[in-house]
């Protein structure tokens, strides 16, 4: 049990967790046709298990909750969850492992007291093997855990074919970054001013650096998650999405538009209603409504020097921005109306990863 009330950052990690959860579980375990047997999820730096108020579930319980509903279907399908919680601090593993009565749940629970880096090079060969890199696996990373985040360990997670993460970050975890050799690197490299007194400013530069560590020629989209805390002092809260799949970047960025309807890249607030007004881009903090004319710009302009040519490829370029498939069926209309790409195409706004990749956006 944590020794006092869990601070707002975790009450949003809370809130984000349990809705995302909501969403993957139903993908992976009631899926009508299975292509495994086996699905993983990773709290890689679980923390403590709640406060002492009892109010606030830390990450390993609001898994082990969230998997309940699935139990009978878990058994009935002989599906092999494993649910890997680990910390490297032995006392809040073992407390963690006293709080978890194991005969009440259906799958598989591995307590581990290791060192990150220690524990995922021990079992990526494992999670590389022939038949089992395909296997869905979702990974938690807390602001502690950021540091160890490498170029080298990305690039790993990213080669993995049915892997998504969720990595979480605030305003006053910063100091993650700022001692963090790789991104004091990627600072200098890129030019961009990291100062931690314009959080707004931060979470973007974060989000900017993480996406700098995909690797070339492999299909896989982040997507940013943003919000202002009430309160004094304010707090700025973000995660960041990342996925190879276009049904489940699609899933995230349908519901954050649904929760911002003015760029997508907002939250719910912490006392769990909706920021009206207060969200903030993380492109720029002031010219929110700006992003869908800089996205039309950019996508007319790609499209016209033909770097984009296929349909497909159109809504891969939307989601890497974050968009919607109708925000670009919106421009993709205007252009066949002016005649500039192909007025046969049959536009697409929903379900993009059913979409055929030979569909050219070039006039026949």
């Amino acid at each position: 049990m944590h020794s006092k009330n869990f601070n707002t950052t975790t009450d949003f990690k809370q809130r984000i967790t349990k809705a995302y959860l909501k969403e993957w579980f139903p993908t992976f375990l009631k899926k009508k046709k299975k292509y495994w047997k086996d699905i993983f999820v990773y709290d890689f730096f679980t923390g403590e298990e709640y406060d002492v108020s009892g109010d606030y579930w830390g990450s390993p319980l609001i898994i082990l909750n969230e998997l309940i509903p699935y139990q009978d279907n878990i058994l009935n399908e002989n599906l092999r969850l494993n649910v890997v919680l680990n910390d490297s601090d032995h006392d809040k593993i073992k407390k963690l492992t006293s709080n978890v009565i194991l005969e009440n749940y259906s799958f598989n629970i591995e307590f581990i007291n290791e060192d990150f880096t220690e524990l995922f090079h021990r079992s990526y060969p494992e999670m590389k093997k022939y038949g089992r890199i395909n296997l869905p696996r979702l990974m938690f990373f807390n602001q502690q855990g950021v540091k160890y985040l490498t170029r080298d360990i990305f690039a790993k997670i990213s080669d993995l074919k049915r892997t998504d993460f969720l990595l979480y970050t605030s305003s006053d975890s910063l100091d993650s970054y700022t001692n963090c050799k790789e991104f004091q690197k990627y600072l200098y490299t890129s030019g961009k001013d990291f100062d931690e007194h314009k959080p707004y400013q931060c979470h973007r530069i974060i989000f900017d650096y993480f996406k700098s560590m995909i690797p070339k020629n492999t299909e896989f989209y982040l997507s940013p998650f943003s919000l202002e805390s009430k309160g004094n002092p304010k707090q700025v809260y973000g995660l960041i999405y990342g996925t190879r799949h276009l049904s489940s970047i699609e899933k995230f960025i349908n519901s954050a538009w649904s929760l911002d309807g003015v760029c997508g890249e907002a939250n719910f607030s912490i006392d769990g209603a909706i920021i009206e007004g207060l969200t903030y881009d993380l492109f720029n903090p002031s010219p929110r409504a700006k992003k869908l004319q800089y996205f039309k710009k950019d996508l007319v302009e790609a499209i016209s020097d033909n770097n984009i040519r296929s349909l497909k490829d159109v809504y891969r370029y939307t989601f890497d921005y974050g968009c919607k498939p109708i925000h670009a069926n919106k421009i993709l209309s205007e252009l066949q109306g002016q005649g500039k790409i192909n007025n046969n195409v049959q536009l697409k706004f929903s379900n993009i990863y059913k979409l055929d990749d030979q569909i050219s956006l070039e006039k026949s």
